[in-house]
């Protein structure tokens, strides 16, 4: 069974940071917060915590990009492609709701890799997934946490530890609920932009 660890803040408790991060150093697979929703994160060099990420979510089409989480756009760019006009359209949306689709770089682990070269990112706006990435120093591999059997959003940190804590490491958990939404996908892999899906990120100011 996972641990449940309940945590906060303002300011962070630093044994359990380093808790985390010693789980996610150790092929470990979490889950957190990442703004709307909850998510599994793990590191994205890791093929055992990518089974495990996939045993979780076996729908999952082999095709679709599993996510990555950043702190910035700069470090968003060590993994995917940015240029210019991207660059641009990503400091206006993040940290916020928004997966953007991007072309994969050439630093991209291999087992994240897709026939279409490309992966998803986000940067959300929340202060313990910023921190956690902050300190683990590179990306995040996230997935979002499928919902309940009757459709509904897990918005708990319990509900996720009762539904996946046979199979999870840690729930870090701050208390509070979250909204359970999508977040918005872009897709500018292609160098247009194209709206993926409609969700909490707002489109207005795109």
């Amino acid at each position: 069974m996972s641990e449940h660890l309940y945590t906060y803040i303002d300011p962070p408790n630093p044994k359990h940071i380093e808790r985390v991060l010693d789980v996610l150093r150790h092929d470990g697979v979490i889950a957190m917060s990442a703004g709307p929703n909850w998510v599994f994160a793990a590191d994205p060099a890791s093929k055992r915590a990518l089974q495990r990420i996939r045993a979780l979510k076996p729908d999952h089409p082999d095709d679709r990009p599993f996510s990555l989480i950043a702190r910035d756009v700069a470090m968003a760019a060590t993994m995917a492609t940015v240029d210019g006009s991207t660059y641009k359209l990503l400091k206006r949306i993040w940290p916020g709701s928004f997966t953007v689709l991007l072309k994969s770089g050439r630093d991209l682990p291999r087992i994240l890799a897709t026939k279409r070269k490309v992966v998803g990112v986000r940067v959300p706006d929340d202060a313990l997934a910023m921190l956690l990435v902050e300190r683990w120093g590179g990306p995040l591999l996230i997935s979002t946490v499928p919902r309940s059997d009757d459709g509904q959003h897990r918005t708990l940190g319990y509900e996720v530890y009762e539904a996946y804590g046979n199979a999870l490491d840690l729930v870090v958990d701050l208390g509070e609920p979250l909204e359970g939404t999508e977040t918005t996908v872009l897709d500018v892999s292609d160098g247009e932009l194209v709206v993926i899906r409609e969700g909490a990120g707002d489109l207005s100011g795109i």
